[in-house]
């Protein structure tokens, strides 16, 4: 019997890295390369062996940054999100009121976007969270997920071959 997917969250800076192929510089030297870091859990998404979940609200944040309108073509960009591997999470009152609830308890000072892809990542009882973002990676082991167990929150796993974004979408089409 095949082993079962393993249940990724991202949020939209995970998205972005990807998208843009991000490297950014280190206080210490040198760089982190965050599109490759996604790129290799996307790869497994296409082996079948991730399931990367998402909140329906992704859709539009990803599209938030000048380079990302300018740079990539739209149909593209949309016909990614459509692959088996992407599970999109609805933002419904259920989601909401967790969110909201996250908000009020006063969790590293949330805005209502990360509060959004917390909650949607509590409720779907994901494995993990994929973030880059330090405020939500504090968080990390905190949150009780719906089944009870604490959710983990860290950066994208490295490892695999790396593809761009746009020619994963292009691969999946053919």
């Amino acid at each position: 019997m095949a082993a079962s997917p393993k249940r990724v969250y991202w949020d939209a800076c995970a998205w972005i890295a990807l998208i843009q192929d991000e490297k950014i510089p280190l206080a210490t030297g040198g760089s982190e390369h965050r599109g490759a870091l996604c790129r290799a859990v996307v790869d497994q998404g296409g082996k079948n062996k991730v399931e990367i979940f998402t909140s329906a609200f992704c859709l539009i944040e990803v599209c938030k940054t000048r380079e990302i309108k300018a740079d990539y073509d739209t149909d593209k960009l949309a016909a990614f999100f459509e692959n088996d591997y992407i599970v999109v999470v609805n933002i419904d009152r259920h989601t909401g009121e967790h969110g909201r609830a996250l908000m009020l308890a006063g969790y590293s000072k949330l805005k209502p976007a990360d509060a959004s892809h917390l909650a949607a990542a509590l409720v779907s009882n994901v494995d993990e969270m994929h973030t880059f973002d330090v405020r939500l990676l504090a968080l990390d082991g905190k949150l009780d997920k719906l089944d009870g167990t604490k959710l983990k929150i860290c950066k994208p796993s490295e490892g695999g071959p790396a593809l761009p974004l746009l020619e994963i979408a292009v691969l999946e089409e053919g």
